[in-house]
């Protein structure tokens, strides 16, 4: 790769690495998946930085396949990221279905209590 594609995938990591931590400090991205870009990103740019690094991964790729191809390398990564995502997703959707399902049993046993309560003053 050449020094000016270098210089463009880290700078374009360090603006990525950026804007993850602005959204992790306005609490508009979850810290956990804030860590799995951060950590992704830094490999990323570790990977470009170092030559040895950089030819060692072309390498494997192309023994892998036969044209190198570390687009195969990055959809597997988002792959296993939206399995994550939708994971966690799934946990937090069962978790408000719960809530909503306590809250609609509170509510109902507030009321019977409010009309218990009513019938008894008659």
């Amino acid at each position: 790769m050449t020094f000016a594609g270098v210089l463009l995938g880290v700078a374009i990591g360090i603006v990525l690495l950026s804007w993850v931590m602005n959204l992790i400090g306005r609490d508009r991205l979850y810290v956990g998946y804030g860590v799995i870009f951060v950590f992704g990103t830094l490999v990323a740019m570790t990977v470009l930085i170092v030559p040895p690094l950089l030819d060692a991964v072309t390498r494997a790729s192309v023994r892998l396949l036969p044209v190198p191809s570390l687009s195969i390398v990055a959809l597997v990564i988002f792959t296993f990221l939206m399995v994550y995502v939708f994971t966690q997703i799934t946990v937090l959707s069962n978790r408000v279905m719960r809530l909503a399902k306590e809250l609609a049993i509170r509510n109902a046993q507030q009321e019977g209590d409010v009309e218990r309560r009513a019938a008894e003053r008659r």
